[in-house]
């Protein structure tokens, strides 16, 4: 009788853990999935700078600028649309060419030729944060080495992308990306590994988790973009 209980509480747990793999698996099916270019649209070269952030609760607004950058410049390359620099390669053209100025993501400080580049993307972070469901004292306590599966957690994350011809400073095409999900720590598929200051219950997450919730509000942006780029290309094409 001991081995048949403990056998179903285990298929009971593996029923679970399947469940919350695949509603973690469902959020991001569709990210890097695209509509294929029109039919003779010539891929341009496009650089993609560090991202702005504007408002986050996160730590370290640097590595979150830098991850937005490398995220983007991932998912532009899945659209089949643009040749994509490197964001490292992409710092070191503007610093040979005196250019570094260049990059504003509000607009184009000084307009001006980058060689290699036909286009950049310009990039800002509007928020992102990790909201636990419930109060500070109740994380403090769930947290400890990890995250506990069953508790909720609210996940926000909003970006502003803009294609920009650096030449003219220009704005070929430009949209916003919004991810907004409230759901169990599991099925949202992050890791928490630490409380905000303050009473709100914000919490800090793993790069890892930082990178997937980039990409989701990323993929929203990109995906609203392509038909508009899709035609100011072509035109330009003519």
């Amino acid at each position: 009788m001991k081995h048949a209980g403990l056998l179903s509480l285990l298929m009971m747990v593996g029923c679970t853990q399947s469940s919350e793999t695949a509603e973690r698996d469902k959020l991001t099916t569709h990210v890097g999935k695209y509509d294929p270019p029109p039919q003779g649209l010539t891929r341009v070269k496009v650089g993609v700078p560090q991202f702005k952030v504007e408002k986050t609760t996160l730590p370290a607004k640097d590595e979150l600028a830098k991850d937005a950058s490398d995220q983007l410049t991932t998912l532009a390359d899945k659209t089949d649309r643009f040749r994509v620099i490197e964001r490292g390669q992409m710092d070191q053209l503007l610093k040979e060419q005196g250019l570094e100025g260049i990059v504003d993501p509000e607009e184009l400080a000084k307009p001006g030729r980058v060689k290699g580049i036909d286009f950049l993307f310009i990039g800002k972070i509007t928020n992102m944060r990790v909201k636990g469901e419930g109060s500070h004292s109740d994380w403090s306590v769930l947290i400890v080495g990890g995250s506990s599966s069953n508790a909720k957690i609210t996940v926000e994350c909003g970006v502003d992308i803009r294609l920009v011809d650096p030449t003219t400073g220009e704005v070929l095409c430009g949209e916003f990306g919004e991810y907004k999900r409230t759901d169990t720590v599991s099925a949202q598929g992050v890791r928490i590994i630490g409380l905000g200051g303050g009473s709100s219950a914000d919490l800090h997450i793993d790069e890892d988790s930082r990178g997937k919730i980039l990409r989701l509000a990323l993929d929203d942006a990109v995906r609203k973009m392509l038909p508009r780029c899709d035609r100011r290309l072509m035109e330009r094409q003519k």
